[in-house]
């Protein structure tokens, strides 16, 4: 895409970019271990800072407008005491500039178009639509949670909580049905996590899952039409993965980040039968695990906590 053919030059300075205000907070703040953003090749190596994400020490969920010419995240103001329920859905320009709160809520997904953001509704709880400036919210599912539109445009995942398993439903914004993958009763999870990932292709999704029966922990992928169309196990393990899922643009490749600490991030290939493996990143600071691709594929934007640059 045309915006991205100067993207990883923006990665490697977009923080310079920056206002002085902005800046002049983080020396302040130097002794506050905060978020910031890194990119770094999917092939791995050494990252570099893209973004620090202004007066919110706390951010996650970052993901690219599919033109990348924006990226949208949450954050919270940790520094001052604000929590999980303070979180705000933040926009600003791919090179890290004109960062703006738009609207409460957390873990953002936007349209193939770019101009609305699916997300989630912190009070009430649901999976919700909004405009990319925060206007126009329209709830979609109440009690729905980790909304993630498709690329198709016509579908939203989200997931939810029926007779005792959790379950993903999907939203289809164009003949206006509710698909729910598994069938009622069915779903071995009593917990399935946000920042789910929708295939290239809208046919699948990827996402983590933790087993009722034992309390293990799955990376699994389904079809978008229900298990009964497809359903694999990718990765198993009694520690639980970070729950943000990354699928590559070319459909070949899906990143998480594994549990155990320090954290790093593995990848494997949704249609092979192996293992996941690691990729190696060498970073400043603790991986934390929510992570994106840019749109074409070339990096990976992930979040870091530590002190310093």
């Amino acid at each position: 895409m045309s915006a991205f053919r100067y993207l990883p030059s923006l990665l490697c300075a977009s923080c310079l970019l920056l206002s002085p205000s902005l800046a002049t907070q983080a020396e302040e703040k130097s002794d506050v271990k905060r978020v910031r953003f890194f990119s770094v090749s999917p092939a791995g190596g050494t990252a570099k800072l893209f973004l620090v994400p202004g007066e919110y020490h706390t951010a996650g969920s970052p993901v690219f407008s599919p033109d990348g010419t924006k990226l949208a995240f949450d954050g919270r103001k940790s520094q001052l005491g604000e929590k999980f329920a303070d979180g705000k859905i933040l926009v600003c320009n791919s090179d890290g500039s004109n960062l703006k709160a738009v609207a409460p809520g957390v873990m953002p997904s936007w349209s193939p178009r770019g101009n609305r953001i699916a997300f989630s509704h912190l009070s009430p709880s649901g999976a919700a639509l909004m405009h990319a400036d925060g206007t126009g919210l329209e709830m979609i599912e109440s009690g729905g949670w980790g909304a993630q539109w498709s690329p198709d445009g016509r579908k939203i995942a989200s997931t939810f909580y029926q007779s005792g398993k959790a379950n993903i439903r999907i939203n289809d914004l164009i003949e206006g049905t509710i698909t729910d993958l598994f069938p009622e009763g069915e779903s071995p999870y009593n917990s399935l996590y946000w920042n789910m990932a929708w295939s290239p292709d809208s046919n699948w999704l990827c996402f983590k899952g933790r087993k009722a029966e034992d309390g293990t922990y799955d990376v699994a992928t389904i079809n978008a039409t229900g298990k009964a169309a497809g359903f694999k196990v990718h990765y198993h393990n009694k520690t639980a993965p970070y729950a943000d899922m990354a699928w590559h643009p070319q459909g070949d490749t899906i990143v998480f980040a594994q549990g155990a600490k320090p954290r790093q991030f593995l990848q494997f290939n949704p249609a092979e039968d192996k293992a996941p493996a690691p990729i190696d990143i060498k970073v400043n600071g603790d991986i934390i695990g929510d992570v994106c691709f840019t749109p074409d594929g070339q990096s990976l934007l992930f979040n870091v906590s530590g002190t310093e640059d």
